[in-house]
């Protein structure tokens, strides 16, 4: 039982991983983003489901419960923005609830793969966390996207002055 619900598990995450990378890679609008981003969510929900599974077989690792839920909570908390987007810069706090949640995603690879070295737990929020707060300020038209330059398939048209405002309004 403990090999398929961790197999499960793994399988999930993996699977999270790869649509998590589409989702923030794609153009954010209907297509490849909101697909992406539903396998993403899909896979929080069995990655939660199997986390809770696997306590009993490593009591000591409690807190890891604690983290699915927090994971899961952020990505539910996502989705509803994004689905009902009920308050202004809904878009800004969508994208840190879910940037947040990759991170959530990333961190027990890098621990896996540094075989449990401390900055393995530390570096993916040194790293997320300015991305998170660039991207923010970007959405918020605070700062350019310099990001272009790293995704050229990304191009987006200037905005003027007036869309500016407004996406500062919304």
């Amino acid at each position: 039982m403990h090999t398929a619900l961790l197999t499960l598990h793994i399988a999930a995450g993996t699977i999270g991983l790869v649509a998590a990378l589409a989702a923030l890679t794609a153009r954010k609008r209907r297509g490849l983003h909101t697909v992406s981003g539903r396998v993403f969510g899909a896979t929080v929900v069995v990655v939660a489901v199997t986390t809770y599974a696997l306590l009993p077989f490593a009591p000591d690792m409690w807190w890891l419960g604690i983290v699915a839920a927090a994971t899961l909570a952020a990505v539910a908390a996502g989705v509803h923005l994004a689905r009902r987007k009920p308050v202004p810069n809904w878009y800004r706090i969508h994208l840190v609830l879910m940037m947040s949640a990759v991170i959530a995603y990333v961190t027990p690879v890098a621990v896996q793969f540094a075989d449990g070295n401390v900055l393995a737990w530390i570096l993916p929020t040194v790293v997320g966390s300015p991305l998170i707060t660039y991207r923010s300020l970007v959405a918020a038209g605070v700062l350019p996207a310099w990001h272009e330059a790293l995704m050229p398939w990304r191009k987006t048209r200037k905005r003027t002055a007036e869309e500016r405002r407004q996406a500062a309004r919304a």
